[in-house]
């Protein structure tokens, strides 16, 4: 009887597989934990944060969180539209009419804070959905409408970091997807970019700089032809990101998936390799090459280790060269 662990997943029970031939259980288990305890070794002399260890989470955990979180966009559509409203008959104004800086706003760590508290001089439009799925709209002016930013943020952002949880962690429920996107997001933020702040902070400040940008884009086009060109170069800069994702992600997958796939490959081949083991003048040379190949499996493990720090290690420094002064 063999017992697997599951690193990644420390909350699955270990599974007891029974009946595994004698000679296969003794050198999988063998090279399984010598590769484990590399893997380990080789974390603890890298130092990366706990977090973004290979064997916690992954390949590049840290990056992959960095940028799930800067493409994340409000999913309220009244709220998304109130604050579209707000940033084009407000904020724009004030910037404008030369009562904010757009190089203030552009480099605050806290927009919702640095474009407050808004003018009792402009107004703008406010829907709000009714409980019979109706919406209803009327104009408040821009610092009413910023008061009712501020109170109702933290309920528009916690079904969202719930919903982006689950994206990320599809394996958890969601209650416990959300807890480790909270928990993990600061430390992976704080390595990459040496910003110190909470989950919640984070979040809240790329769902603003998502949301300016958009506003932007719409109020560049002030309704004249030019809108699909606008339409245009926001869907391209959503492709692009999209298609380089999506490469980054099949890399992270298929990469591990192969050593699997090999893993189950030599596991396999233990029945037919068996009697080959057994002749006189080849039997000790296939056994050497096959138990070879489960040594060589097992240092995979060490080489991911390295991989993933040297891609952390080069994702910190892009980071933070593009946030430093004057770039």
């Amino acid at each position: 009887t063999v017992l697997v662990t599951d690193r990644i997943n420390p909350g699955l029970p270990g599974a007891a597989v029974a009946n595994v031939p004698l000679g296969l259980g003794v050198i999988a288990a063998f090279t399984s934990q010598i590769g484990d305890y590399f893997v380990r070794g080789s974390e603890l002399v890298f130092g990366l944060p706990t977090d973004l260890n290979y064997s916690r989470n992954g390949m590049i955990y840290g990056s992959r969180l960095f940028e799930a979180t800067m493409a994340v966009r409000i999913n309220d559509a009244e709220f998304a539209s109130n604050l579209d409203e707000h940033f084009k008959q407000c904020v724009f104004y004030d910037v404008l009419l030369g009562r904010k800086s757009i190089d203030n706003l552009a480099r605050s760590d806290d927009l919702l804070v640095a474009f407050g508290p808004g003018a009792i001089s402009r107004a703008q439009r406010w829907l709000t959905r009714n409980g019979d799925g109706t919406v209803s709209s009327e104009i408040i002016t821009c610092r009413d409408a910023y008061s009712r930013f501020v109170a109702s943020w933290d309920t528009m952002q916690t079904p969202l970091e719930r919903q982006l949880g689950v994206q990320l962690y599809p394996r958890l429920l969601p209650d416990a997807a959300r807890s480790k996107l909270v928990a993990d997001l600061p430390g992976a933020y704080d390595y990459l970019t040496g910003v110190s702040r909470s989950a919640s902070q984070i979040l809240r400040q790329n769902l603003m700089i998502n949301a300016m940008t958009q506003a932007m884009h719409t109020m560049q086009s002030g309704g004249s032809p030019s809108t699909v060109d606008v339409y245009a170069q926001t869907r391209a800069e959503i492709q692009t990101r999209n298609t380089y994702s999506a490469i980054s992600s099949t890399a992270m997958k298929w990469v591990p998936l192969l050593n699997i796939v090999l893993t189950v490959v030599f596991y396999a081949l233990f029945p037919i390799t068996f009697p080959l083991f057994l002749f006189p003048r080849t039997g000790a040379a296939v056994l050497k090459g096959y138990t070879t190949g489960f040594f060589y499996l097992a240092a995979w493990g060490p080489l991911y280790v390295i991989l993933n720090m040297i891609l952390s290690l080069k994702a910190q420094s892009d980071v933070l060269a593009a946030g430093a002064p004057g770039a």
